[in-house]
């Protein structure tokens, strides 16, 4: 236990200051977004039975999907990185110590003679780099923005992981909705095919009515029997999004009732100028052109001389057996030395080219990010309206097609409406219904996206109403 907490402080241990970037982020164990919800910023423990809402999917998703940890794991190593190149600054002081046993022996004339000896060498040395121009700080400052840009880039993976999430969590419940709407159609097939049996037994009804309904509801159970296999399959991608086993049973709330709010949504001049600030992608890319940016600059100034200073101390003894008088010697050497390159095969020239082409590279990628962000901020929001038109129209559809059933139904039943008729109101109701679950599921789903289109995204957009 001793030897693990000591390990734990040695990792914690940040004397160059390096992990000052990821304070703002949480390491696993913890929800790496705002912790609005109830519950706070720790992970959920174990799910319990019963429903499960969007918030706490995407709670357990972000502390459970790998893609948040190696996030953070690819963070620490960038700052454990700009902590390498600080450590420039700092000189560096090493320690030699050895110990030998030699022993020789002289034979000359019939005689010999034999002297051992034990020598024991003590040396300290220090190394310091004084000036060169700048290149240590162009190199700290390539580090630094390659940090920035891993910090975005893990705001941007946690947005990734927040909407599979909760486009899992909408599969499911758009695969609930399908199921509940093709058992009504099956139950409803089952009764118009009854009263066709019916009619036909009392001899007032024709065989193929009988055959026509009864057709009807052998597709009605077709089509349940695939929303069945459907809905499994939704619930099994949803369980293993949060962690959990892929035969873990999952529900949803299907209250279609309640919409969340769409307050955040502005004018397109106005949330494209917000999604330019804030948007994780878009801040990655500025970070790598600013550290490209100062691998140029070290590339340059590695032409330029440097200072350094060195300094050694060191103690050497040796204790002899014979007649030999013992050895004791001490030696301090300091030195100032100017490091001036003058070729070196072309190797920096080229390493200057690579940085001006890596520039050139980050400079396009910075662009193409802008504008798919642009087109994503402009898809989204032409979507959610569209959408949202939608909505309204297949909640005006579904009650049409519901009424239009119920006089179908009752026509039938009093022999003057045809199978047909039938037939086709309860294919009318069945497909509104189903444009109705499809129009919910878009719409949610278009909302989460305009919202991390924007940068925004958060527990706030999960939030009941």
């Amino acid at each position: 236990m001793a030897l693990i907490l000591a390990c734990c402080g040695a990792q914690a241990f940040d004397p160059l200051g390096s992990e000052r970037d990821l304070a703002a982020l949480p390491p696993p164990g913890l929800l790496p977004l705002d912790a609005e919800l109830v519950g706070g910023p720790a992970c959920p423990g174990p799910l319990a039975a019963g429903k499960v809402s969007l918030a706490e999917v995407v709670k357990r998703a972000l502390c459970q999907d790998p893609r948040t940890r190696q996030a953070w794991a690819d963070s620490r190593l960038q700052a454990a990185r700009l902590g390498i190149a600080r450590s420039a600054y700092l000189p560096t002081v090493s320690a030699t110590l050895s110990q030998a046993r030699s022993g020789q022996t002289v034979t000359q004339g019939g005689a010999s003679a034999r002297t051992d000896a034990t020598t024991r060498i003590g040396q300290l040395d220090l190394a310091w780099n004084l000036f060169d121009f700048g290149q240590r700080e162009a190199g700290i400052e390539s580090a630094r923005q390659t940090l920035r840009a891993a910090v975005a880039s893990q705001d941007l993976g946690v947005q990734t992981v927040f909407l599979d999430a909760a486009n899992a969590y909408f599969a499911l419940l758009a695969a609930q909705g399908e199921l509940a709407v093709a058992r009504e159609v099956e139950r409803i097939n089952l009764q118009s095919f009854m009263a066709a049996e019916a009619k036909h037994a009392a001899g007032v009804g024709d065989l193929t009515s009988k055959l026509q309904t009864q057709t009807a509801f052998a597709q009605a159970i077709l089509a349940r029997v695939r929303a069945e296999g459907a809905l499994a399959n939704a619930q099994g991608k949803l369980a293993v999004t949060i962690g959990e086993s892929p035969d873990r049973p999952m529900e949803v709330d299907a209250d279609d009732a309640r919409l969340p709010d769409t307050d955040f949504v502005k004018s397109v001049a106005a949330m494209l100028e917000l999604a330019q600030q804030a948007h994780p992608e878009l801040r990655a890319a500025r970070a790598r052109l600013d550290a490209a940016r100062a691998r140029i600059a070290a590339a340059e100034r590695a032409y330029l001389p440097s200072l350094s200073l060195a300094a050694s101390r060191g103690r050497t003894g040796q204790d002899f057996n014979a007649a030999t008088p013992d050895l004791d010697q001490r030696d301090r050497r300091v030195a100032l030395q100017l490091n001036v390159p003058i070729f070196d095969g072309f190797s920096r020239h080229y390493q200057t080219r690579a940085a001006q082409a890596d520039f050139e590279m980050a400079g396009a990628d910075l662009r193409s990010v802008e504008q798919r962000v642009a087109l994503e901020v402009w898809q989204a929001f032409q979507s959610l309206q569209s959408e949202t038109q939608a909505l309204g129209s297949t909640e005006k559809l579904l009650g049409f097609a519901n009424k239009s059933l119920e006089v179908a139904q009752g026509r039938f039943k009093a022999g003057v409406g045809s199978t047909l008729e039938l037939l086709e109101a309860q294919r009318a109701m069945a497909d509104a219904a189903q444009q109705r679950i499809n129009a919910l599921a878009n719409w949610r789903a278009t909302r989460l996206r305009l919202a991390a289109s924007l940068g925004r995204i958060g527990f706030w957009s999960v939030r009941e109403p």
